[in-house]
């Protein structure tokens, strides 16, 4: 029986997840959905899962683009769980979406609330030495269900939610594509090239020995959190027109959008950086 965990993670929140769920299995692959789905198919699996974080109430952007383009057994048994720091919104839905188009069906989904990590904009919270135990017990419980095969209806997001994604989420899901605009390289940089290799969205180049950013980030902060010299700023100045004309008045948000020298940074305790840079984890 061949088992496979896709995910997708900026500061170990859901790689950790998704960990604990392998190690329940056994004999499991975890795939980073950094990688081509096209590659990485899932035709020829038993049990497969989905660990994700959850942004602006949904599943990221490049989650639903690797899904979409992966090939999968859609008589698996197919589970999800999702990462929110409070509100997971529509980010189960979507999955339960994403599946059906395929002809597939969520066996399982279930959530686990994390440290909030979007330290461009706030400390981490709830504090992590809170927060970190009750995620790995949420997790445990998450793990042994799945284990055994049990059927969980996917979450849906409340009304409230429903009412207020597109006011709400609208705005900041079409900043996005100016999200990396305000990062900024300092001299303490050793173009070590570990930003390049833990994030994501493959959003980032070395040239000459600098990082550059490719206009496709999710702000997972992978990079941020994960650079040894804490080099990457991330400073919005009277030049950077893109991102504040598309703020305009509707996202507020983004007048505190800072990374002050300070400022904490947060990458889950069980999670390393070299963790963070592989494609494929196997747990035996």
């Amino acid at each position: 029986m061949k088992k496979r965990i896709y995910y997708f993670t900026g500061t170990g929140n859901s790689l950790r997840t998704a960990v604990n769920i392998a190690e329940r299995l056994g004999d499991t692959e975890l795939v980073s959905m950094r990688g081509d789905a096209v590659e990485l198919s899932a035709e020829d699996c038993d049990v497969i899962g989905f660990v994700y974080p959850v942004y602006h109430w949904t599943v990221p952007e490049h989650v639903v683009k690797f899904v979409e383009g992966l090939k999968i057994n859609t008589t698996a048994y197919i589970f999800a769980v999702a990462n929110p720091s409070l509100i997971c919104g529509f980010a189960c839905e979507k999955m339960a979406e994403l599946m059906r188009a395929k002809g597939a069906e969520l066996a399982y989904a279930n959530i686990v609330n994390c440290v909030a990590n979007y330290v461009i904009v706030y400390p981490p919270f709830p504090s992590p030495k809170f927060m970190v135990p009750r995620m790995e017990k949420k997790a445990a419980r998450i793990a042994e269900d799945i284990a055994n095969r049990r059927l969980k209806a996917y979450p849906k997001a409340g009304a409230l939610t429903r009412r207020k994604m597109k006011k709400f989420m609208g705005p900041y899901l079409e900043l996005q594509k100016y999200a990396d605009n305000p990062f900024t390289i300092s001299d303490a940089c050793i173009s070590c090239g570990l930003c390049a290799k833990v994030c994501q969205c493959k959003n980032i180049e070395l040239k000459g020995g600098k990082p550059t950013f490719l206009h496709h980030c999710s702000n997972c902060m992978a990079c941020v959190t994960s650079c040894p010299k804490r080099a990457i700023g991330y400073e919005i100045s009277a030049g950077d027109r893109a991102l504040l004309n598309a703020s305009g008045s509707k996202t507020s948000l983004v007048k505190i959008m800072g990374l002050p020298a300070k400022r904490k940074l947060y990458r889950n305790p069980y999670v390393t950086v070299q963790d963070l840079t592989e494609d494929i984890i196997k747990i035996h």
